[in-house]
């Protein structure tokens, strides 16, 4: 987080002596640090200005309820004012706006689809135990969608590691990973994220320019053979690669980090935030010549 911080573009090559877990848990750190409160339940909290700008019946909406884990979808009719009363017209039902906050659903959901649908009623999924692992309210950050950290690798893999339970203390509710990384695929529908998940064997030019338009602070790819196909991508201003040691393309691998590493203008020093690396892990990060993002 510091690197974006700071405007560098940079690469983070790391060495693990094999993959499973490494993408969750950077995920989970990029989650962490890049998250920012959006829930103000004060009555200057609304966001009922921003909703009035936004052009009707083109957007997909989350309502996410300041007073319950009940929330709803659907798109936009408009923003309007009702008895006194500020309100979202969402898929036909009329909603006060002290009682919710806006969440603009605009990727990778497609409005179109839900056109001519009611709203879509949904509970915010705040597994028991979570509070104590969250940087925020646990509605605040289970409610809303941000796009942190995009992973590019083997979904399945990725996802059953994220299953991984969890917990502060021996007393605590286990939690999985994944109500932290709150990972989404591309092609699901509404569903809160913190992180997307994106094919590894796809092309990457069928998703850079979406993913860097939505502004993600880091970019993970997952394994060797990701690296080799995606390493060029350039989608958020950190690129994570992960490179297990025993992988068959490792070295091919390792090739194209070197490569990338002579055409780099200096090689950066690691933030404070990775000074303590675990034994048998190898980093190393150097400045990418995309510029300033």
């Amino acid at each position: 987080m510091q690197l974006t911080v700071q405007g560098i573009r940079a690469t983070i090559a790391v060495s693990v002596p094999a993959r499973e877990f490494a993408s969750v848990f950077v995920g989970c750190g990029a989650v962490y640090a890049a998250f920012e409160p959006q829930l103000d339940t004060s009555p200057q909290g609304s966001q009922f200005d921003s909703a009035t700008r936004l052009e009707p019946r083109r957007h997909l909406v989350r309502l996410v309820s300041t007073q319950s884990a009940v929330g709803f979808v659907g798109i936009l009719n408009e923003a309007v004012s009702k008895n006194n009363r500020e309100g979202y017209n969402v898929g036909g039902s009329w909603i006060p706006a002290d009682r919710y906050r806006i969440d603009v659903l605009n990727w990778p959901d497609n409005a179109a689809e839900f056109m001519g649908h009611s709203r879509i009623q949904e509970r915010i999924d705040i597994p028991v135990g979570v509070a104590e692992l969250l940087p925020g309210a646990p509605a605040d950050f289970c409610g809303f969608s941000a796009l942190h950290c995009a992973i590019v690798g083997n979904g399945t893999a990725i996802r059953q590691e994220s299953e991984t339970q969890i917990a502060t203390s021996m007393a605590a509710e286990p939690v999985p990973l994944s109500a932290l990384l709150r990972p989404r695929a591309v092609r699901e529908k509404a569903r809160q994220f913190r992180s997307v998940l994106l094919p590894a064997r796809e092309d990457p030019e069928n998703y850079r320019e979406i993913v860097a338009r939505r502004k993600p602070k880091v970019v993970i790819l997952d394994s060797a053979a990701t690296v080799c196909r995606w390493l060029g991508a350039e989608m958020a201003p950190v690129t994570v690669a992960l490179v297990e040691r025993t992988a068959s393309s490792g070295e091919a691998a390792a090739d194209a980090l070197k490569r990338h590493r002579a055409r780099s203008p200096e090689d950066l020093s690691l933030p404070a935030d990775l000074a303590c690396v675990p034994a048998g892990i190898e980093v190393i990060a150097w400045q990418s010549r995309g510029g300033n993002p």
